[in-house]
């Protein structure tokens, strides 16, 4: 893939996964401020994640599933959970949740239901 093309996937990219941040931020009523110091970067910074300037880095989304329970593939593929499973993944304890979601993708991709993708 050619530089241009690239940087036009990357920042198409980053401009929905600002777009999901910023409807998940007011979904909650929280503020540019609240949420940058939510996830430990400076509100300039966030404003430029939900404009799609920058990326979040891993460390920030992986903070972002911790303190919201936001889901990292929602965010940054638009794809959402299948609502059966949120409910298992939701009775877990918080800290298990991730890899008790994890779990559950392995196990469908052995029983071979096909590409884990159902509609909410």
């Amino acid at each position: 893939m050619n530089n241009k093309r690239k940087n036009k996937v990357e920042r198409e990219l980053y401009k929905n996964i600002g777009n999901r941040l910023l409807l998940e931020r007011r979904e909650r009523h929280y503020t540019q401020e609240q949420m940058a110091e939510l996830i430990g970067v400076s509100t300039g910074f966030y404003g430029m994640i939900e404009r799609g300037e920058k990326a979040p880095s891993i460390e920030r989304l992986v903070l972002i599933y911790e303190k919201l329970g936001t889901d990292i593939t929602y965010l940054l593929t638009g794809d959402e959970k299948d609502e059966r499973l949120a409910n298992y993944i939701e009775k877990c304890p918080q800290e298990k949740q991730y890899d008790f979601e994890q779990l559950m993708r392995h196990a469908l991709k052995l029983a071979d239901f096909g590409e884990y993708h159902v509609e909410k």
